[in-house]
């Protein structure tokens, strides 16, 4: 019996520093960072479905998803926001209180004019000098990085942190 409890326990002490292992690293993030500024400097304008093209345009999710596509991010697919959210398609993320926020978590939200596409907008915190900025496909602007308030603070659904592999 005391051989199945150490088993046991040393087996959960593995999911936990594999779990920990398994976030997204520096280098990933990084670059990530490096590919979001790089693209929000183009200013692409927005394209609902839009994911390959900058001169075409990109949507909310096809911007974070080509950024993290040319940041090399492993197992990452094309997909929408909502299932960023769900951690479907190579998307996994654990979900993190606001205030823990850092660079390169996914914010995502539930707009109040249009309350049925939960989680349906999604954006990547960036770290500017006065603080997080949110970067995120505008349907009216494009790929914008604006201040982190007003509506992107209070409309906020929840974040994630990025981990590899589903």
């Amino acid at each position: 019996m005391r051989l199945l409890r150490s088993g046991l326990s040393l087996l959960l002490a593995l999911c936990f520093v594999t779990s920990e292992a398994a976030a997204l690293s520096e280098d990933y993030r990084r670059c990530f960072a490096r590919e979001l500024r790089f693209i929000v400097g183009k200013n692409p304008k927005y394209v609902w479905g839009g994911a390959s093209d900058l001169e075409r345009g990109v949507d909310c999710s096809g911007y974070v998803f080509l950024a993290a596509k040319w940041a090399g991010i492993p197992g990452i697919k094309r997909t929408t926001a909502f299932r960023m959210a769900l951690g479907i398609d190579g998307w996994s993320a654990s979900e993190i209180l606001p205030e823990q926020a850092q660079e390169c978590d996914l914010p995502f939200w539930t707009w109040s004019t249009n309350p049925t596409r939960i989680n349906g907008h999604v954006g990547v915190f960036l770290r500017e000098q006065s603080g997080l900025a949110v970067a995120h496909a505008s349907e009216r602007r494009g790929v914008v990085l604006e201040p982190w308030e007003g509506k992107l603070r209070t409309d906020l659904s929840k974040v994630m942190r990025l981990i590899i592999g589903d």
